[in-house]
């Protein structure tokens, strides 16, 4: 959920613009439906045969689609590809998530589109920086150094990607800005890593991978915690909920996840939770997609909660 402390004047300033959405699956979809919140409107432009997140995972095809105006084009056909020109034409932005070699078959280049309408904006999601071959957010995670044996559970590409491809519609409206906006799904990857890079590129070993005490998963007796004590006064506080001062000098030491470990195994999740809160101690509870799907309203979180 987004929330504005500004009042209304943040959606009603783009009341009234119209956002082409051609794209289909997960960032593109994302996209558009974060726009919509901003008060866009946004038309899908979806082949004969449908989007095939329909099929694959409906309940998020709802989701990303609620609020959209979908129209089904074949772009193979001529009389259906001038129908999307006609759309295009009275439009202020178009946004796609197909690979150039499909867009320069479609007729919907940004070439081509920006002939029909000089003054579009056109943001293009592609996969690699320099390369037109089919990716999805496993090969991205990969090339940026996300993985290490095993798939990521949230597609973190795939919702940053929607997220950065929205921010560039809004803003280039907002500044009055026209012309072609590529986002590379690879870049995005290695922006989402950025932090380690940097510690790399010093010299150093990063420090939120779990070698480090400070900044861990812990198994208690009836689960798991995680801890995020980065600034040395929660890293203290914690080793004083411990009843382990001696632990302070340690933030920097990898056995102390050992010795961690071993204090909390007969503790309860709960109790240590209840006093981290009470002594300001950056300390979760591990909780399961499983409940999380469970109890959670997915469709306030793309909600905008207009706060004043």
């Amino acid at each position: 959920m987004v929330k504005i402390m500004s009042g209304s004047s943040t959606t009603r300033r783009f009341s009234g613009y119209k956002v082409v959405e051609l794209t289909s699956l997960y960032p593109g979809p994302l996209t558009g439906r974060l726009l919509i919140n901003w008060g866009f409107e946004v038309l899908k432009i979806e082949p004969p045969e449908g989007d095939p997140m329909r099929s694959l995972i409906p309940t998020l095809y709802d989701l990303l689609n609620e609020g959209k105006r979908i129209i089904y084009l074949d772009l193979k056909r001529d009389d259906d590809k001038q129908k999307f020109y006609e759309i295009v034409k009275d439009s202020n932005a178009l946004v796609t998530s197909f690979r150039q070699t499909t867009l320069n078959r479609l007729g919907a280049s940004y070439k081509r589109v920006s002939e029909v309408n000089p003054s579009i904006i056109y943001v293009m999601i592609r996969g690699y920086e320099d390369s037109d071959a089919p990716g999805h957010d496993i090969n991205f995670a990969a090339l940026a150094g996300h993985l290490r044996d095993r798939p990521p559970i949230p597609q973190c590409i795939d919702v940053a990607t929607g997220f950065l491809a929205a921010f560039a519609v809004a803003v280039s409206l907002a500044t009055n800005r026209i012309g072609y906006i590529e986002i590379s799904m690879e870049r995005v990857a290695y922006i989402l890593n950025l932090l380690n890079y940097a510690q790399l590129i010093e010299g150093r070993e990063p420090l939120l991978t779990g070698r480090y005490p400070f900044y861990n998963v812990y198994k208690c007796a009836d689960g798991f915690i995680a801890l995020g004590a980065v600034e040395k006064k929660f890293w203290d506080r914690f080793c004083d909920l411990l009843g382990r001062p001696d632990l302070r000098d340690k933030i920097f030491d990898p056995e102390a996840v050992v010795e961690i470990g071993k204090e909390l195994s007969h503790e309860s999740c709960a109790e240590l939770i209840e006093k981290a809160r009470d002594m300001d101690i950056p300390l979760t509870v591990l909780r399961s997609p499983e409940d999380i799907a469970r109890s959670l309203d997915l469709r306030k979180l793309l909600s905008i909660e207009i706060i004043k």
